[in-house]
């Protein structure tokens, strides 16, 4: 409970200072537009005179509201006048000195009450602070001259558009209101509560004791001004709050340590005193704001008294409550339980399945009520049970007929995807086809072109051959004449010269190594055609990385294309159990993906490597990248990025499943305009579901 109030005490207090101090800054506030606005003219005294006059009857929570002029006049209004609030003037009517004039009800000037020589508003410390600060401030604590009460002034510069100081607004609030405030709180029997400054300076009470001290007790300078110097907290008059706010600095070490609110106790004389004390700040105090501390003390003994009453007062009626009920309870006992005990067998009855139980009624009161439901309820259970069972009954049909259509939808489903997943194999099929009779096509043009040249090397040489026959023949025949004998000969001469000038046989023998040649080209690539589809061995075997990447290049080369450079950066591979056609499929589509995404140009690097328990390879081109909004979804099923029936958006998702199935990661990184990378990693051991 003390807890409680002293919570409650000081939040109530924090508000209300708040509130009260704030008003000060708003009241600057609002002069500062009314004076850019060019509603308020400061050079007409009589209007700036009523203006105050009329505004500080507005708000009643300021004393003063006025204004510093650059030429050093002051002008202002107070709410200390008798009836009617006071005006503040310093000007050449008035000498230089600051005059404080009743007025009367039209807010004329009367007499002068009070006056103060030689004041110049531009040198003072609110004047040049709120200058120097370029933005509403508080002023330091001080004694008003009029009243003679602790008071603390908002002030704030106001210029004009072309960034010309126009003046410095004021408006200063009393400390007395708060003290007025603060000894109107009820605080227990006889609890005290002030507000003080960091330094331990008191700013305001509960008690009477004073806050500063009177001019007798101040020597020197400050006496001849009529000054007035603070009452430290730890030397107030008032015992509570010297004794407390020494132990608050012996407790904490130092009065700016306590930066929440904290709630502690000590002794004064023996007596318990339980104490909150909490900041209480208005804006940052390194740029001109206020920081307070608000202490609430309360003597344990306030509590005691009271609360030794109420346990008396609580244990007497807890007795004759206890009395009342034990008699009762006696009294109503064999009224009340019997018909329980009757409910309870029936209760009981009717869990078994006894849906026919039903209650005697012979009561009016709740009891009777009570088995008045029950035997209710009981009609209405035996219905809902006999409705269950024959929903029931339906319901397992209906289910029985629904999970039939699903097995069929099931079926379906699964020969979908198995035509889909057909689909992609064969596109990709098409595709290597595509490239493998490119690559055949090539070889086999130049072998024919060879073939026919030889063809007609063959020509040339079997008519060199008939020749020799009939030269042969003349020399056999025994009428030949040497004249015609000399002629064939001739021929024949004739022919060989050519036939050895023409290097037919060499050329011939050239012709026959470019044919074995592209013929030694169509069988690697028909190995490597073999090595990739690896359709003998679509179970698990041991296979090399680097072998699978090599083949892939070659089976892809029709789409790499000759202006891609491919950079291989292979490490040391040990052997990995894999379904290698699978995993050839997955290279191929990633590889030939990355050669469409740079349009014919560019490089593609090739990494692998291995560790103790997996081994990684990474796919990376310099191509135009992956937009991050699409990054996501590449791998799901059906996304595509080429135009319609350019592909089914199966491929990267096959190599997914296929790099899952193998208890391995893909991952993808990309970034637009510089290209992408795909990382594989896959165990060394196939995984047990292959």
């Amino acid at each position: 409970m003390a807890s409680q109030l002293r919570s409650e005490i000081t939040a109530r207090i924090q508000e209300r200072v708040r509130n009260y101090l704030e008003t000060a800054h708003l009241i600057n506030h609002l002069n500062a537009n009314d004076i850019e606005l060019g509603q308020l003219d400061l050079e007409n005294i009589p209007t700036l005179e009523l203006y105050f006059w009329k505004q500080i009857q507005t708000f009643p929570q300021v004393t003063n509201t006025f204004i510093g002029l650059p030429n050093g006049k002051f002008v202002g209004a107070g709410g200390q006048g008798q009836g009617f609030p006071q005006i503040l003037l310093s000007d050449e009517s008035t000498d230089g000195s600051l005059s404080y004039y009743n007025t009367n009800a039209q807010g004329k000037r009367l007499s002068i009450v009070v006056s103060a020589k030689d004041y110049d508003p531009t040198k003072r410390d609110w004047y040049k602070d709120a200058i120097k600060a370029g933005k509403p401030i508080w002023g330091n604590i001080y004694r008003e001259f009029a009243t003679k009460q602790l008071a603390i002034s908002a002030a704030q510069a106001v210029y004009s558009t072309e960034g010309q100081l126009l003046g410095v607004l004021g408006s200063t609030a009393l400390f007395s209101s708060v003290n007025e405030f603060l000894s109107k709180l009820k605080i227990g029997e006889s609890g005290k509560t002030f507000i003080m400054e960091r330094s331990g300076e008191l700013v305001a009470s509960s008690t009477k004791s004073p806050v500063f001290k009177k001019s007798s007790e101040v020597k020197g300078e400050e006496a001849k001004d009529d000054k007035a110097e603070r009452v430290m907290a730890s030397e107030s008059e008032n015992e509570v709050i010297k004794l407390t706010t020494q132990h608050l600095e012996s407790h904490f070490g130092s009065l700016q340590n306590i930066t929440d609110s904290q709630q502690i106790d000590f002794k004064i004389g023996g007596a318990r005193q339980f104490i909150q004390v909490a900041p209480l700040t208005l804006g940052d105090k390194k740029e001109g704001g206020l920081d307070f501390l608000v202490v609430v003390t309360i003597p344990e003994a306030d509590f005691m008294g009271r609360i030794t009453a109420n346990t008396n007062v609580s244990m007497a009626m807890s007795l004759f409550a206890l009395v009342l009920t034990v008699l009762i309870g006696l009294l109503t006992a064999r009224w009340i339980i019997q018909p329980i005990l009757t409910l309870n067998k029936a209760t009981k009855s009717f869990a078994a399945g006894n849906w026919d139980q039903k209650l005697p009624i012979e009561r009016s009161d709740e009891l009777g009520e009570l088995a008045k439901s029950f035997n209710s309820m009981g009609k209405q259970v035996k219905k809902s049970f006999l409705d269950l069972e024959e929903a029931n009954a339906t319901l397992e049909q209906k289910v029985k007929e629904r999970t039939q259509e699903l097995s069929v939808a099931l079926e379906e489903l699964k020969a979908s995807q198995a035509q889909l997943v057909q689909s992609e194999k064969m596109a990709s099929l098409g595709q290597m086809v595509a490239g493998v009779a490119h690559e055949i096509n090539t070889p086999l043009g130049y072998i024919k072109s060879n073939v026919e040249m030889t063809k007609d090397l063959f020509d040339e040489t079997e008519n060199l051959v008939a020749i020799y026959d009939s030269l042969i023949h003349l020399l056999m025949s025994e009428d030949v004449g040497e004249e015609e004998l000399n002629s064939q000969l001739a021929v024949v001469t004739e022919l060989s010269s050519e036939f050895r000038e023409n290097e037919t046989f060499h050329e011939t023998k050239e012709l026959f190594k470019d044919v074995i040649y592209g013929l030694d080209q169509i069988s690697e690539l028909v190995v490597n055609l073999k090595d990739f589809s690896r359709l003998d061995q679509a179970r698990v075997t041991d296979i090399n990385l680097n072998e699978c990447l090599d083949s892939v290049l070659i089976i892809g080369h029709n789409v790499i294309g000759n202006k891609i450079e491919i950079e291989k950066q292979y490490g040391e591979l040990p052997l990995v159990q894999c379904s290698p056609s699978h995993i050839n499929q997955v290279f191929l589509n990633i590889v030939t993906n990355a050669a469409q995404a740079m349009d014919k140009a560019g490089t593609i690097y090739l990494r692998t490597r291995a560790d103790n328990e997996n081994v990684y390879v990474e796919i990376e081109d310099t191509g135009k990248g992956i937009p991050e909004d699409v990054i996501a979804k590449i791998f799901d099923p059906f996304f595509t990025t080429k135009p319609i029936g350019e592909g089914t958006g199966l491929g990267l998702s096959i190599c997914y499943q296929i790099i899952e199935q193998h208890n391995g990661e893909i991952k993808v990184a990309s970034e637009v305009g510089k290209g992408t990378t795909f990382k594989i990693s896959l165990p060394r051991q196939a995984p047990s579901s292959l």
